[in-house]
């Protein structure tokens, strides 16, 4: 269990601060520039704001629909919450608060400042029997796994349960990922002709996969989450896509090889790498343009970029050198001989320093990126070969054994070799995982202070919190070798001086609880909040959900494992609602009662009916539950079927899926 997020407010104990609040007139805005907080209005259009004041805070909740047509959020749909915290005397934002918050559907009376207190702890437990409808506080694992899957892990879950949230299933193997800044979409690159894959990762589904050149294996998202850059090794291009449409933009020439890609300006050059045509190039990422070729030799490998330093280092593993690009200028301004085999460069976060890997010498290059110079090597890795930054470490991964290395970056600013600690992690080292050296192993926890380490050998993860000379915990990746991990933060976030907001996916309408609690105040509040009925027209929308299903399978149908079988289903809307698209749609089959879960797009079929191809990883119960959400229809709401998988051979002639 990872629980170090909220591991803190434990604290929370009799000496806390515990206040309940109800509707009250809306808090003061803490800017000019902060969304107006309205009260009540007697239509009932304006959002509902509930409020209390305690130790001098002035604490403000509302729910604000994401869709702008909507006068108030309904049930089951996303919306924005919202906590407005400020000084209760002069109306002041209050800052850096650190908030947890959760909703629960009310049973009974308000919570009063005991029940309230009481709600929390159990909440900080994670105990899958206390759950919350809404948890504000949320942050998903994503993992890359060697088959066609990434695999979905809430690592802030305990019990000796499964924490396996979802699996998504990928058209092909992958060979990286990326994700965008607001935490909406994952782009993959797909191996065998597939293109990029777009994940929309608050469904966990496959919203498109997008043709692009061939061979995508690098691929990043830009600064400002706009475009998403493919870089194509089989032709020597890159595919620069609209995040948003999932579609190409444009197409550049980059030169043979493999491509790697940086951003510099605050994200307006981006800088491709040609590992065989020996140059870099500049693009304009307002226009699309390349504005400039810089000669580095063939064999680049990898490319940082620096706003501190003015600079782009590239890391050529057959000249053993890093080439120094003035970003301003965009020509080389120096070069700095390593050793031939020189892999990855990174800056850490100031920008000052970069690091460059060295997998054949076992040695770690450090240069300053304000002379030019190298600074440091440090001898003493396993092949080293990836690395992540937090504020106080660098992170680098020992492919060759089962440690990673911690260098202190305070220490580089001073006299002597810089200090560097090894932990070990998990049984086997990395490399005992077939193509594990292109993986992104490290997916830093939100706190800053610690990593989720993914162990493909060992078909693990471990979560390391600095200050430990040993993983905190292990999660596992239930059978599948994570070759990548990073982490999707869904938690609130201050996003205006004293306003703290997180999108989150609303439960059934009615009166809820919203449990609040300041962690450096040690002050929990209890406040309200009312889901409205949902939007849809009421004749469609009573009773249950809104659609029947027919499964076109037999029941109880006995599916071969590892053999893909086709399961056909009709999916009837009720009333005068419009027929179903297989977009409204998703399929979940998941292994009874605990084990894996695939989750999947619905194809539409001539004959109006609908199909998806699920694969049984393995023998067993496994059950068939389908979801509408637009048609009131969440998972769960509709009747499921039972199917069964047998070993290869094992499965009766009769009956099946068709």
């Amino acid at each position: 269990m990872i629980t170090n997020r909220l591991s803190g407010a434990l604290l929370l104990g009799a000496s806390a601060v515990v206040a309940c609040g109800r509707r009250g007139p809306p808090a003061p805005p803490p800017d000019a520039g902060a969304p107006p907080v309205e009260a009540r209005s007697e239509g009932g259009a304006s959002p509902e704001v509930s409020r209390v004041e305690r130790e001098g805070l002035s604490i403000a909740f509302e729910l604000r629909p994401l869709n702008s047509a909507a006068a108030r959020p309904g049930a089951r749909s996303d919306a924005t919450a919202v906590f407005t915290i400020t000084d209760a005397a002069t109306g002041a934002p209050v800052r850096d608060l650190s908030p947890l918050g959760w909703m629960s559907r009310r049973a009974g009376a308000p919570l009063d400042g005991p029940a309230c207190r009481e709600k929390i702890k159990s909440y900080m437990a994670g105990l899958l029997s206390v759950r919350p409808e809404v948890d504000m506080n949320a942050y998903l694992l994503w993992t890359q796994n060697q088959d066609n899957t990434l695999s979905v892990i809430n690592p802030q879950i305990a019990f000796n349960r499964s924490k396996l949230r979802s699996i998504v299933t990928l058209a092909s193997g992958s060979a990286s990922l990326a994700l965008h800044p607001d935490g909406s979409s994952l782009y993959v690159t797909l191996r065998g002709g597939h293109g990029l894959a777009v994940v929309d990762t608050r469904r966990s589904l496959v919203r498109a996969n997008v043709p692009v050149g061939a061979g995508p294996t690098r691929v990043e998202v830009a600064p400002d989450g706009r475009t998403v850059w493919v870089g194509n090794d089989g032709d020597g291009t890159v595919s620069v896509v609209d995040a948003r449409a999932a579609s190409v933009l444009k197409t550049l020439r980059a030169g043979a090889g493999h491509h790697e890609i940086a951003f510099s300006g605050g994200g307006r050059t981006a800088w491709i790498t040609s590992r065989g045509a020996g140059v870099v190039t500049a693009v304009d990422t307002a226009t699309l343009e390349p504005v400039a070729e810089v000669e580095v030799g063939e064999g680049a490998v990898s490319i940082a970029a620096s706003d501190t330093a003015g600079a782009v280092y590239v890391a050529n593993g057959a000249r053993g050198e890093i080439a120094i690009i003035d970003a301003a200028r965009r020509a080389v301004s120096g070069r700095v001989a390593v050793k031939a085999g020189v892999g990855a460069v990174r800056f850490e976060p100031k920008g000052r320093f970069a690091f460059a890997l060295s997998p054949g010498t076992g040695e770690v290059f450090i240069l300053d990126g304000a002379t030019g110079a190298l600074a440091h090597t440090i001898p003493g890795f396993a092949s080293p070969d990836a690395i992540t930054f937090t504020e106080a470490y660098a992170y680098v991964r020992n492919l060759g054994e089962n440690r990673i290395s911690l260098v202190e970056l305070r220490s580089l600013e001073r006299p002597g070799a810089p200090a560097v600690v090894s932990i070990p992690v998990g049984e086997k080292a990395p490399q005992a995982a077939k193509d594990a050296a292109l993986a992104a192993p490290f997916a830093l926890v939100p706190e800053g202070n610690g990593a989720v380490i993914a162990s493909p050998a060992d078909k693990a993860l471990y979560y390391y919190v600095e200050g430990m000379m040993a993983p905190m915990g292990t999660l596992s990746n239930y059978g599948r070798e994570p070759r990548a991990a990073l982490i999707e933060d869904r938690s609130l976030k201050e996003v205006q001086p004293g306003v703290y907001a997180a999108t989150v996916r609303l439960g059934d309408e009615g009166v809820y609880d919203v449990e609040l609690l300041l962690r450096g105040r040690r002050v929990a509040a209890c406040l309200e909040a009312t889901v409205a009925p949902s939007a849809a027209p009421a004749a469609d929308r009573a009773p249950g959900p809104g659609l029947t299903v027919e499964p076109l399978f037999d029941r109880g149908v006995d599916l071969e494992v590892a053999k893909p079988a086709t399961l056909r289903f009709r999916a009837t809307p009720r009333g005068s609602a419009p027929p179903l698209e297989a977009k409204e749609m998703r399929v979940m089959i998941f292994r009874f009662p605990i084990g894996s879960r695939d989750t999947l797009l619905p194809r539409a079929e001539a004959d109006g009916a609908f199909s998806v191809t699920f694969t049984p990883p393995e023998p067993g119960r496994y059950r068939f539950l389908l979801e509408a959400e637009s048609r009131d229809a969440p998972l769960g709401a509709l009747p499921s079927v039972d199917l069964h998988a047998s070993a290869p051979g094992a499965a009766p002639a009769s009956g099946g899926a068709r």
